[in-house]
């Protein structure tokens, strides 16, 4: 988002008088103020030109999103479209921000200095201006401090403490005057308050080894009990567990466990609680799946474990049998549908095939990370929480972390999740709007035999010497729709695929231990090699690995390999792909080598 800051200037900001603008707005945060200068904005003709770019840089440094546990990088966009964003505090130059200081020590309004004075600190970095943007913050916390409405005043405070504290030892006192205020609120609410806040004040309390932890345990276990008596068991659980943090802290090991017991207990009244309340045997699942390993944490709670454990694959027995396929009629595919029919429709078999193999891409990799991080500013809560992945039968093989801010490395598996799952989506989209529409148009006059299928493979470069029949069988048996049989041999000979293209590519595909043997080397170690990449491109093995090893992904080729799918589970949109994929990669492979020597 840009500003013409020739504009703006602290002359023209005072004359605006911004507390006077913003004293209507009810929700006294910056986000509500930021929304209140946008509407005004958009009435143009009642201001002049430098008028209205103050008002759009004021409205710009108001919605920005204030990230209050990250010292380092606190403020980022609140908003990301094509190749922009709004604005960050680093778009400003430190001259131009120095010379607004004496028109924010002027603003009313706490929260305005605040936000301005933090952004002033960050780009200018003076004493003066993290004093202020401290005391403002308090200011304005204690203004919005409302224990059923907790996150913006507790934002505020953590905000405040951070800053402070990242002044080292020359911050003590700024920084000891936050934690003081802190230690107060907590105790005009001692453990009362009906949702979160007396757990995130007592973390940070502890967290910077201030006060006293044995009086702070006694304000969680009423919290606690509290919430276990409102049957809000997610919320007990958290607060035995800030109990047996403060019983930690005191040194007292036996109540420590105690805490930790009933925390785990508290997961499985919350799993009871889903089974009867709508949520159903999956939801209850996950739950009950905590529950039994928090419980293996807690000592002397291995007995108590296996119990819980018996009940969770019966539990997990009937949980599979409800799951249940999301549909939605809120999408029209049909003229998706029409187009990749309408591609193949009348063609020559090898042609509508060639047409065929070249309907979908797999995800750009950049794409799916912006579109994670999009969907995570959105669903904020759903981004915030680990999630259990299940196979086919129900029972847990891995867990998705919360989705951490700015995430870009692919080795951050709850980034790697979200982007499995959204580009599941898009496979699943793919072929029930193009694949199997086209595979079926194509097979509309009789499936193809062996024949015209070699005719379309025979020089693959990337079918391995000797698999042959067994990819001919398994492309005929995907064009005829018997997946049943494609399924027991596409992951399969996938991975052979890419073991051979590793292979003339140059690279080693097997391993020599001390003993002299050479095992060979799995399939997702070959994905990540340099040969494979090259071959397949970066978006392709990132599919790849989602598809068919990783087991945050579809993990298809383990999931046939052992036994886990049904055959109901075989007819299913990965399975189909994985076939397709298979088909593209030789009839490209083998088309690229006929033009070759064509020329």
């Amino acid at each position: 988002m840009a500003f013409n800051l020739d504009l703006v200037t602290a002359d023209a900001l005072r004359s605006l008088d911004f507390d006077q603008l913003l004293s209507g707005v009810k929700e006294r945060e910056c986000l509500a103020y930021g929304t209140a200068l946008s509407q005004l904005a958009r009435d143009e003709d009642q201001w002049s030109p430098v008028q209205l770019e103050c008002i759009r840089f004021v409205g710009g440094l108001l919605m920005m999103g204030l990230r209050a546990d990250d010292a380092h990088q606190p403020y980022g966009p609140m908003f990301e479209f094509g190749g922009g964003r709004s604005c960050i505090p680093d778009d400003f130059c430190k001259e131009f921000v120095s010379s607004l200081v004496e028109w924010v020590k002027g603003l009313a309004d706490p929260e305005l200095r605040a936000r301005l004075f933090d952004v002033v600190w960050l780009r200018v970095r003076t004493r003066p201006a993290v004093e202020a943007a401290v005391e403002a913050y308090i200011e304005s916390a204690l203004r919005l401090e409302d224990p059923a409405h907790w996150p913006p005043c507790l934002e505020r405070m953590e905000r405040a403490l951070r800053l402070s504290a990242s002044l080292g030892r020359g911050g003590t006192a700024l920084k000891d005057r936050v934690l003081s205020e802190l230690d107060s609120m907590l105790k005009r609410h001692r453990g009362t308050d009906p949702l979160f806040l007396t757990v995130r004040l007592i973390n940070l309390l502890l967290e910077f080894k201030h006060g006293d932890a044995q009086e702070y345990a006694s304000y969680a276990l009423t919290a606690a009990e509290a919430a276990s008596d409102r049957q809000e068991f997610w919320q007990s659980k958290d607060y035995f567990e800030l109990l047996a943090d403060c019983c930690r802290r005191t040194g007292d090991a036996d109540k420590e466990a105690e805490a930790r017991r009933r925390a785990a207990e508290s997961l499985v009244l919350e799993s009871e609680k889903a089974k009867l309340d709508g949520r159903g045997p999956a939801a209850a699942t996950s739950i009950l799946s905590d529950a039994v390993e928090a419980m293996r944490q807690v000592p002397g709670g291995k007995v108590r474990a296996a119990e819980l454990h018996d009940q969770l694959l019966d539990l997990q027995r009937v949980a599979v049998t409800q799951l249940k396929r999301i549909a939605t009629d809120s999408f029209d595919i049909s003229e998706l549908v029409n187009s990749a029919v309408g591609a193949v429709r009348d063609k020559a078999f090898s042609d509508a095939v060639l047409i065929f193999c070249q309907l979908h891409k797999p995800a750009v990799i950049e794409k799916l990370k912006r579109d994670v991080h999009d969907q995570g500013r959105i669903a904020v809560f759903g981004s915030l929480f680990s999630s259990e992945v299940m196979d086919s039968r129900g029972r847990v093989v891995a867990r998705a972390p919360g989705l951490k801010p700015g995430a870009d490395d692919l080795k951050d598996d709850g980034l790697r999740w979200r982007m499995f799952r959204h580009a599941r989506m898009m496979r699943g989209l793919a072929v029930q709007a193009f694949l199997n529409p086209a595979r079926q148009e194509i097979v509309s006059s009789g499936p193809p035999g062996r024949l015209e299928i070699l005719t379309l493979v025979r020089y693959s470069p990337w079918i391995p010497p000797g698999h042959m029949e067994s990819f001919l069988r398994g492309l005929i048996a995907g064009f005829q729709g018997d997946m049943l049989v494609a399924a027991h041999i596409i992951p399969v000979q996938l991975e052979a695929l890419i073991r051979h293209v590793v292979e003339i590519g140059g690279g080693t595909t097997s391993m020599l231990d001390p003993g002299g043997l050479q095992p060979e080397r799995p399939l997702s170690a070959l994905l990540e090699t340099t040969q494979a990449k090259a071959a397949f491109g970066e978006d392709q093995v990132f599919e790849l690995q989602d598809l068919l090893v990783d087991p945050l992904g579809t993990n298809l080729r383990n999931e046939v390999a052992h036994g886990m799918l049904t055959d109901e589970g075989f007819f299913g949109t990965e399975v189909m792909y994985a076939w397709w994929l298979m088909l593209k990669f030789c009839v490209l492979s083998s088309k690229f080598v006929e033009r070759e020597q064509s020329r």
